[in-house]
């Protein structure tokens, strides 16, 4: 079900990051009726028409900006999930859309879902680290931070952001390029990735490894995720299969006799279930 909805929203046109946020909550819910939350958003979108109005005075983009801001965060609350931040439901945009708490990343998905739908030019910023939104305002960008109630952050504030929580990367202003629907949906999933490898839940690590390579199909690293969670759940011939890819892809890896080592293991493992 995932899949499928990921694979039609990154082949709309263009790519639909709604949709596509919702195809990965399908990982949690399966069932999931995405129209009731692409409703949500469009409620949203309206409020924030309504706000715009009353800022016309501020200019168009600073209008938009901060009428978005005040429904979203000052009147809704959206804001980051501190008090647990590595939580799975931190990830999924509907989670979001009800508990108003999340990741960086799923906030600013809600941000960039809503000023579409407003008309307020916004897009991703794939900042190291912390996700961020923008716009540009004449010749100077408009940085927000949705995870810190949609702060403003000037060029210096990106600086001061990067160093809590990128402090060995130097800042360079290509950091805040925008990010395609593509990209974003990789982060997300890289997220909750991350999540379930850390508590060992290997079925729903596998679930979401299979969708990284949906998008990224020979990426060394998530093939050797894959390969150990293959491993772990039994499934040595599909294992098998990654890491021989690997080795295929990678014949100078620097961790090669590891690859060809593991391999063997699996081969021996399999051939006894036979």
């Amino acid at each position: 079900m995932a899949r499928e909805r990921l694979v039609s929203a990154l082949a709309a046109d263009p790519p639909r990051l709604d949709l596509a946020a919702l195809a990965i909550a399908t990982l949690n819910r399966p069932g999931l009726d995405a129209s009731a939350y692409l409703h949500t958003l469009d409620a949203l979108a309206a409020r924030v028409q309504l706000e715009m109005e009353r800022h016309t005075g501020h200019g168009e983009v600073m209008a938009g900006l901060t009428a978005l801001r005040h429904v979203l965060a000052d009147i809704e609350g959206f804001r980051g999930n501190d008090e647990d931040y590595q939580a799975p439901e931190n990830s999924f945009l509907d989670q979001v859309l009800e508990r108003k708490v999340g990741l960086p990343i799923t906030l600013s998905v809600v941000y960039l879902e809503v000023a579409r739908r407003a008309g307020i030019p916004l897009y991703g910023v794939p900042f190291p680290g912390h996700f961020l939104v923008a716009c540009s305002a004449g010749d100077h960008k408009l940085v927000v931070d949705p995870y810190h109630g949609g702060e403003i952050l000037t060029e210096e504030g990106c600086k001061e952001l990067l160093e809590r929580v990128a402090p060995q990367l130097r800042f360079t202003p290509a950091m805040l390029s925008p990010a395609p629907v593509e990209l974003i949906t990789y982060r997300m999933l890289s997220n909750l990735r991350r999540v379930y490898l850390e508590r060992d839940d290997s079925e729903r690590g596998l679930a979401v490894v299979d969708l990284l390579l949906m998008l990224a199909p020979n990426h060394p690293g998530e093939l050797r995720t894959r390969a150990a969670l293959l491993a772990n759940l039994g499934a040595y011939r599909a294992a098998l299969k990654d890491v021989e890819r690997c080795l295929e892809l990678s014949p100078e890896a620097p961790d090669r006799d590891r690859l060809e080592l593991t391999a063997r293991e699996l081969r021996q493992r399999a051939e006894l279930l036979n």
